[in-house]
């Protein structure tokens, strides 16, 4: 982070203007307030001053100060980083107000180089295991579950029933809750599911289980429970044949071939997008390094703001520690989207409508959709603009990546 973004701006507003602002804020007040002995919008002017001169110079300068400090930068043709701190004030009725407003700008992305690295792009290739972890998902759909003997374990399907004990209680007395569910789902506690691994059906036993506390940050909570398991019951998958295929494509592949061949190439595609990720993060780590440029602090402050939203009570050494350990992800985030915003902006890769048409329609496609639909619903759900700028980044990283050697490798 940088010192060199900041600017310090003296503003002055004549003493008409002043004149002129208060006098408007005057009349608005004798029209609006209510006093003794005065119909309403009927207060003199001399009765104004004399009870809210303070709060009439208050407002007036607040006011002004606003519009000028608005105005200094609109005509400097500054792009502030962040709010400003303003300083120095001096005002009194009837005369000039000045000011002093120290604000951080946006920094000026030079570009020198934007190409000639060397770099890689690799591609996994896909597995046996990747195709068929994605053929049991299927399967498990169609599967059926069997009654077994033994101590469950993660995957098998548990009916149990927990009934919390009062401190000092061995044997239960409230009503034990039925619950049915898949361990190792992320459905159960982490406690209750490692004591309901230690018993088999017809077995039962008392546990003590943490409990995440009532709000974040708060510490766990020992709860004492009484834990009886029903049954266990183990996953069978089918047998995976054409007819089954079908069944579960509802017709869109006929055979187990069809269907391998499918997830194969989702796969495939899935893997090449993970390599492209890599390589995009490895270009913009090169363009950081080969194009220097320091942050205002306002600038990487006000994204630690949007990134960390600090819960009521929060410690505040905490809270700085996960700014200070965040700032450097937050630093290249800030510079990573400036220098794409600069690139874009220089080589006009910009799309137009007709870009837009096409992208949406190939994405209502890929989802089923009508065009015209999936417009609307991006539109409702203010989505536009971001496909917008996902069209121009692609086009920048394509360029980019034409400008430099990429080897291929898996």
């Amino acid at each position: 982070i940088g010192d060199g973004w900041s600017r310090k701006l003296t503003i002055t507003v004549a003493p008409e203007r002043v004149a002129s602002a208060r006098a408007k804020e005057r009349n608005r007040l004798s029209k609006s307030i209510r006093l003794k002995g005065f119909r309403k919008g009927r207060v003199p002017p001399e009765v104004v001053e004399q009870r809210f001169g303070l709060e009439l110079d208050q407002i007036v300068q607040e006011r002004l100060i606003e519009e000028a400090y608005r105005e200094a930068v609109d005509s400097t043709e500054i792009t502030p980083a962040g709010a400003a701190s303003i300083s120095n004030v001096q005002y009194a009725p009837g005369e000039r107000l000045t000011f002093q407003a120290d604000v951080e700008i946006m920094p000026t992305v030079e570009l020198s180089r934007v190409g000639g690295f060397k770099l890689k792009r690799d591609t996994r290739p896909v597995t046996d295991e990747e195709v068929q972890e994605i053929l049991d998902r299927v399967l498990s759909d169609f599967a059926d579950w069997k009654e077994v003997d033994r101590q469950a374990s993660a995957g098998d399907q548990v009916a149990v029933r927990v009934t919390p004990l009062s401190e000092g209680e061995e044997a239960p007395t409230a009503e034990a809750k039925p619950y049915r569910f898949v361990l190792g789902t992320g459905q159960a506690l982490p406690d209750v599911e490692q004591a309901i691994t230690t018993l088999a059906p017809g077995e039962s036993g008392s546990f003590l289980v943490e409990f995440p506390g009532e709000s974040e940050g708060t510490e766990l909570e020992r709860r004492q429970l009484f834990i009886a398991v029903d049954t266990v019951e183990e996953q069978v998958l089918p047998e995976l044949d054409d007819e089954l295929v079908k069944r579960a494509t509802g017709g869109a592949q006929e055979t187990t071939a069809e269907l391998e061949e499918i997830i194969r190439a989702d796969l495939g595609k899935h893997h090449e997008d993970e390599a492209e990720g890599r390589l995009r993060g490895a270009i913009l780590e090169a363009l950081i390094e080969a194009n220097s440029f320091s942050l205002p602090v306002s600038l990487v402050n006000r994204y630690l703001d949007g990134m960390l939203r600090a819960p009521e009570g929060a410690d505040g050494d905490e809270l700085k520690q996960a700014r200070d350990s965040l700032a450097p992800h937050a630093e290249r985030q800030i510079k990573e989207e400036m220098i794409l915003d600069r690139l874009i902006e220089r080589e006009g890769f910009r799309p137009d409508e007709e870009d837009v048409e096409r992208k949406i329609e190939e994405l209502a496609e890929r989802s089923r959709m009508a065009p015209g639909a999936l417009r609307r619903r991006l539109e409702k759900e203010g989505q536009l603009e971001s496909l917008r700028r996902n069209l121009a980044v692609d086009r920048a990283f394509e360029y980019l990546e034409a400008q430099s050697e990429i080897e291929e490798t898996s």
